[in-house]
């Protein structure tokens, strides 16, 4: 998107929570956008921020899922399957007290790596994605227990769902309130939602500052602290637990996201991070996972 078309698809943002009466104080800038706080309940978002349809344009396209951009779209998502898949394993163990059988829908599935983990532990499991290249990818596999489309204006049925997660989704989704309604009425009553999303109360994002990895723009539109996502699921939902969240990564690709190195970095920086991508660790990202109980 060029910088002409992302300016003609800007639009201000206010906080769901508190209603476009409470001003924004400025935390961060990343011209033409801004990382603001809401000065009466502490909830971070992006205003200016594009438009929704033209952030779900950019969902489409399978640059996004294959970017060379560090910190741009899912850079080498699809190279470390693995990783993944590790990571919401240990995530359905954390939910497991909760929630450990039935029926689970991932929102934001990607290319299907919660569907793999959560598929062992013996979940009859089906995932909802808005890309049109990554859903053709997944249902190479997964058939159409992976949907096109966003929760929003899906077609399952009522209360038909033991588990929902939104892993790494909440951050994108334009109206919160509304994605967490649709989501009340696809869960069974005493269902279970488990959400990782970006914190900006972490440590690692104190630590970075402006260079925190989370503020992935402009696909962010929202972070999310313990009190901000308690506050936002307790009008339908029974708050379980908030606590920390990380994921497992490569060396290489922490490497490359911490330096922010895109592209063909060169032969010296390129056989230092294929060395770094031999070994796999599990990595505070400054996320929190919130998990919640249908009322």
């Amino acid at each position: 998107m060029t910088n002409t078309a992302s300016l003609l698809n800007l639009e201000t943002a206010t906080c769901p929570i508190c209603g476009p009466s409470a001003p924004a104080v400025l935390r961060h800038e990343f011209p033409p956008h801004k990382v603001v706080d809401c000065s009466s309940c502490g909830l971070t978002y992006l205003s200016p921020r594009l438009t929704q349809e033209a952030i779900l344009k950019l969902y489409k396209d399978e640059a996004y899922y294959n970017s060379n951009i560090s910190g741009q779209g899912y850079d080498e998502y699809l190279e470390i399957s693995e990783n993944w898949v590790k990571t919401f394993s240990l995530r359905l163990k954390q939910i497991a007290p909760y929630k450990s059988t039935g029926r689970a829908l991932d929102i934001g599935c990607g290319p299907g790596y919660f569907l793999t983990a959560a598929q062992r532990l013996g979940f009859d499991v089906h995932g909802l994605d808005p890309s049109d290249y990554i859903v053709e990818m997944a249902q190479k596999q997964w058939g159409d227990r992976i949907q096109l489309g966003l929760i929003e204006s899906a077609d399952y049925q009522p209360e038909s769902f033991d588990l929902i997660v939104a892993f790494d989704t909440f951050e994108h989704i334009y109206d919160p309130k509304k994605f967490l309604k649709a989501i009340h009425g696809f869960l069974k009553l005493g269902g279970v939602l488990a959400i990782t999303t970006p914190d900006p109360s972490s440590t690692l994002s104190k630590v970075s500052g402006k260079n925190w990895v989370s503020y992935k723009l402009p696909e962010h539109v929202f972070y999310w602290t313990p009190k901000t996502i308690r506050r936002v699921l307790e009008e339908d939902f029974e708050v379980l637990e908030v606590r920390s969240a990380g994921q497992y990564a490569t060396l290489g690709f922490l490497f490359r996201r911490i330096f922010r190195i895109s592209g063909a970095p060169g032969k010296f920086i390129t056989a230092i991070i294929n060395f770094l991508n031999r070994f796999s660790i599990y990595s505070d990202n400054g996320s929190l996972t919130a998990i919640a109980r249908k009322k």
